[in-house]
């Protein structure tokens, strides 16, 4: 099972850096100890590629975090409906012009 670790600014400064924990067995994330478990070690993984440290985390105001099961086909699915919502909105409006069918031969 994967998870997503994301850190936010708190003073909305800096955007939110983020990171992929991978588990062998599913997490219960209504459990807050497994939760803070999880941020943990998002943290340390963020730091380790960032080369930063916790006082680094502090000074650039990374207090809070999320974390979310991480399901790659789910995201690429949203993903698309949501840029065919928006195609089609821009379509309708006609901010942009549906492409011409080319014709076979």
């Amino acid at each position: 099972m994967e998870y997503q670790i994301t850190l936010f600014c708190a003073t909305k400064k800096y955007k939110p850096v983020s990171c992929i924990i991978k588990r062998k067995s599913e997490e219960n994330l209504a459990d807050a100890g497994v939760k803070k478990a999880l941020l943990a070690d998002g943290m340390k993984k963020i730091c380790i590629t960032r080369g930063w440290t916790g006082k680094d985390l502090a000074a650039f105001g990374y207090t809070t975090g999320k974390v979310r099961v991480y399901d790659k086909a789910k995201i690429e699915a949203e993903n698309a409906a949501r840029y065919e919502k928006i195609k089609e909105e821009k379509y309708a409006s006609g901010e942009w012009k549906r492409p011409k069918k080319k014709e076979e031969k």
